[in-house]
């Protein structure tokens, strides 16, 4: 089965392929906005680096849908589904907190947003609140950029989001959100701790 998934929620760009058996993993670090978004490089890098490529070869496609940068979601959105038009190939959005916790069940994924709001999950359920006091109490796992003062903490790389999404897109019951939207087009499907 050959799938590609998209995490463009961070100033890093990550891609992660499965195609022909092989896995592959892509980072894009571009300071400019224009070239942080350009897909020209993307695509010519993938097809440089993976022998036989072709998009009409993938059989899964999924991207991270947040929380994150939302203009990145949304990028990855399009991107998405101008190939489900083209390929006539269904696409899907995962959440980043779920990716996050996908190989971690049993910890509180975080991830910090702008300004004081924070994400976690809990118990199956993507929440957010406005102050680290709000969070319930458990082992952590978050990433190492966002330096969250909480313990017991385990930080892991962006780049697991888009990794761990390649591993669920590939699974059966892939545990993908029942909406392709990126989080900000529809209303949030979290809850406020109160």
């Amino acid at each position: 089965m050959n799938a590609i998934v998209l995490d463009l929620t961070s100033d890093q760009h990550y891609i992660s392929l499965q195609f022909n058996q092989h896995r592959y993993e892509f980072s894009f670090n571009e300071k400019s906005l224009s070239k942080r978004n350009d897909w020209e490089k993307k695509i010519v890098t993938i097809k440089d680096s993976v022998p036989e490529f072709d998009f009409k070869k993938i059989d899964k496609m999924a991207y991270a849908a947040g929380p994150g940068s939302y203009t990145g979601a949304r990028l990855a959105y399009t991107f998405m589904q101008t190939l489900e038009l083209i390929l006539d190939k269904e696409f899907y959005a995962f959440s980043n907190l779920k990716a996050l916790n996908f190989s971690n069940p049993h910890k509180l994924a975080v991830i910090k947003g702008n300004k004081n709001d924070f994400f976690y999950r809990s118990m199956g359920k993507d929440y957010y609140c406005d102050s680290l006091a709000g969070l319930p109490k458990g082992n952590f796992i978050g990433f190492k950029s966002d330096q969250l003062p909480l313990e017991p903490m385990e930080e892991v790389d962006r780049s697991v989001v888009c990794k761990n999404i390649l591993d669920m897109v590939l699974e059966a019951d892939n545990l993908h959100l029942k909406t392709n939207y990126p989080n900000y087009i529809k209303e949030l499907s979290y809850q406020k701790n109160k």
